[in-house]
């Protein structure tokens, strides 16, 4: 089967385009809108359209992950929302572990959700577009590895009316529906309501005489509104409004890795409750374009898990044999946090394409992002029972980018950004003092205070040429400096000294190379990148009492340098009338210098998370000869074995994951037949070790990606 996939990857998705204009490279039309005015013919772009949205139960961001070369996710939420891109990623965000700045930058709608993207809700969204390698001169600092921007569609100039719904595996439904009402000719409403429910894969067996099969459920409510407005032919306004729920539960670990029987007592939540707003406006006159942005939002989060995984009754049988009457305690450890995020952007960009054969971008950036936790359990190895913790990040950045088109042919662009990041932490936490009167030892309740900040400023760029061989064949280069800012360890943890409570800022080179070729029936891209890295922050963590599997301190360190570098190819072919065929193949080679942590070495080898290389195929059948309107799709994604951790040597097992659909289409209404991991593959998404039962030992755990599921889809258009 492997042999036969990589066969018809020699023989992906999409390849990126925008639309055209006389001063520029003559290419088909495809708009992107994420970045700043990007050109068509940058490989370092994937844009996914609606297509892929619609069929094979494709339903949030997650599912499309395993089809997209170099893109990569971390478990350990009910949701992805922790990306790898190019192998640069968080793989978590605990409570301790840092301020929120992130590798991969996460935007819908304008709006950055950037570490908190379970918002990843398909329906009704016109594109998604990956931007790969640095993308600081467009973004500022949460983008070095890269960033994911989808965009909803529009409101329509005409009432339009679409309901979709779907019934699959697990008890899983899902009904969505969307309405466009044009109040006037240039006032536009839209209103877009969805609900997705499954039980999920787990069954809990905690309570013999009450078998639970929800306890790792989804319940996801969303409604968005937007209005567009164009009171004149210069000026436009585009607003969009969410108002988001996921009332998700989580319980996905098992002592036995079994995977999908569950034995906690204790529930765990991945809860999250949205409000955001974007507005986005518009004004051209002669020549001159000026576009505002504004967006704000208000997240709580609730995160919370059974940290032994299991219940008494569990710990009590052999090999175990620990007996709460004996031991004088029980075997029972949870954890909890509640997160408030709110953030706040505005930007103004002014562009002008009135010097000959180019175009001149100046923009002015300000963000504040505002992040409190509060979380109980063994914290700062054991000198906290609970913490109450703040960050306060605000970015002002001034960019330019120029543009010259030395010919049709021929174009160069240069970017420059300028970011001031400042990230002050104030950290309150409880703790026991222990005193000793004549008679005994006892605990008192104190109250502690750790205030610090760091400030970084910041220069990055791009530098990218474009060229046009002939008609169907395409070049271009792209070379970046990105940058992910310094911060601060927040853990009071003796163990760590006073010089390592501030981690420095992350630098890194980068170069792309890129040819894209087309033809009728053919066309294939390839690219090529190499990144240089100065100062990579990895996130490191330390179990401090082997008696409680949740008594782990966080910590953010420095390396001395590393490298990513790899390759992508995609192909489309057109094998006949009714049939093509779409494939890739990426692979990718990463590396981190030595480090140490806590007197251990580490590091010289491949980055967690970073699979070295995957391939897949799509193949679309047009059975339309057969039943008018009918076709069928099958597509299979491979994923190489990756390390799980920085600081252990455990891998995943390399997986394949085979989805497919049957679909036909009458006049307004389509229906869908799908099955989604078809040969119903165990695959593993995240992996720890450590001490977790009371057998005191090091072992190795492991969670796991769903099972097969099969549903169908009904959408109605009006």
């Amino acid at each position: 089967m492997n042999f036969l996939i990589f066969f018809l990857i020699l023989t992906s998705h999409s390849f990126s385009t925008t639309q055209t204009d006389s001063s520029k490279i003559d290419l088909p039309e495809i708009e992107i809108y994420g970045g700043i005015e990007e050109n068509s013919i940058s490989t370092n772009i994937d844009v996914l359209d609606e297509t892929l949205f619609s069929k094979d139960g494709n339903n949030n961001f997650q599912d499309l992950i395993q089809s997209i070369p170099s893109l990569h996710y971390a478990g350990g939420t009910s949701r992805a929302k922790y990306f790898q891109l190019r192998g640069l990623g968080e793989l978590s965000q605990f409570s301790g572990e840092g301020p929120p700045h992130f590798y991969v930058g996460y935007i819908v709608d304008n709006i950055d959700f950037s570490g908190i993207g379970m918002i990843g809700k398909l329906y009704d969204f016109e594109q998604i577009e990956i931007f790969k390698g640095p993308q600081t001169a467009s973004y500022g600092p949460n983008s070095m590895a890269g960033l994911i921007n989808l965009i909803s569609k529009k409101p329509s100039d005409k009432k339009t009316f679409n309901f979709n719904s779907s019934m699959y595996s697990n008890n899983g439904q899902s009904f969505n529906l969307s309405t466009s009402i044009p109040i006037t000719d240039n006032f536009l409403t839209k209103i877009t309501l969805s609900n997705d429910y499954s039980d999920g894969f787990i069954t809990n067996i905690s309570d013999p005489d009450e078998i639970k099969y929800d306890t790792n459920s989804k319940d996801e409510n969303l409604a968005k509104f937007q209005i567009t407005y164009n009171p004149s032919s210069i000026l436009s306004f585009d607003y969009t409004y969410y108002n988001i729920r996921l009332d998700n539960k989580y319980d996905v670990w098992t002592p036995d890795n079994n995977g999908f029987t569950s034995y906690s007592d204790y529930q765990g939540l991945d809860n999250q409750k949205t409000k955001a707003n974007s507005l986005k406006i518009k004004y051209n006159l002669n020549g001159i374009k000026l576009t505002q942005i504004f967006t704000y939002s208000k997240n709580d989060i609730i995160y919370s898990y059974d940290g032994d995984w299991a219940n008494d009754l569990y710990w009590l049988q052999p090999p175990f044999n620990f007996n709460p009457n004996l031991e004088g305690f029980n075997w029972s450890f949870t954890d909890l946090t509640n997160r408030n995020r709110e953030s706040f952007s505005q930007e103004i960009r002014i562009q002008t394409n009135n010097i000959e054969n180019s175009s001149l971008v100046i923009g002015l950036y300000h963000s504040q992002v505002k992040e409190n936790d509060f979380r109980n359990g063994y914290l700062f190895s054991g000198y906290a029972n609970n913490i109450d913790s703040k960050f306060y990040i605000n970015d002002y950045a001034f960019y330019t980018k120029l543009s010259y088109f030395i010919s049709s042919d021929f174009s160069i662009s240069s970017s420059i950004r300028f970011d001031s990041n400042k990230t002050d932490q104030d950290l309150s936490y409880e703790y026991y003092d222990y005193v000793n009167y004549p008679y005994d030892y006892y605990y008192f309740p104190q109250n502690g205070e750790y205030q610090n900040s760091v400030k970084d400023n910041l220069v990055g760029g791009n530098i990218s040429l474009n060229f046009k061989i002939d008609d169907n064949t395409y070049m271009n280069t792209n070379f970046t400096r990105g940058y992910k800012t310094s911060g601060i360890n927040q853990t009071q943890s003796p163990f760590l000294a006073d010089s390592l409570k501030i981690y420095d800022t992350e630098f890194c080179s980068n170069i792309d190379l890129g040819i894209t070729y087309t033809k009728k029936d053919f066309a294939f891209e390839f690219s090529i990148f190499y990144m240089y890295r100065e100062n990579p922050q990895l996130r490191l963590s330390y179990q401090v009492d082997p008696t409680d599997p949740t008594s782990f301190d966080f910590a953010t360190f420095n390396a001395k340098s590393g490298y990513n570098h790899g390759f992508e190819l995609k192909t489309l072919s057109k094998l006949n009338e009714t049939t093509t065929l779409n494939s890739y193949f990426s692979f990718l080679k990463t590396y981190v210098s030595e480090f140490s942590y806590l007197e251990s070495t580490y590091g010289r080898r491949t980055l967690a998370h970073a699979p070295n290389y995957k391939f897949g195929f799509e193949l679309n059948k047009n059975l339309s000869k057969v039943i008018r309107g009918l076709s069928f799709t099958i597509n299979s994604n491979f994923v190489s074995s990756f390390y799980f951790e920085e600081q252990n040597n455990i891998k995943s097992e390399p997986y394949n994951l085979v989805d497919s659909s049957l679909n036909y289409e009458i006049k307004n209404i389509s229906v869908s037949l799908w099955a989604k991991n078809l040969m119903d593959e165990k695959y593993a998404i995240r992996g720890y070790q450590f001490i977790l039962d009371p057998t005191y030992e090091t072992k190795n755990y492991q969670t796991y990606g769903d099972l097969r599921s099969v549903g169908i889809t009904i959408d109605y258009n009006l």
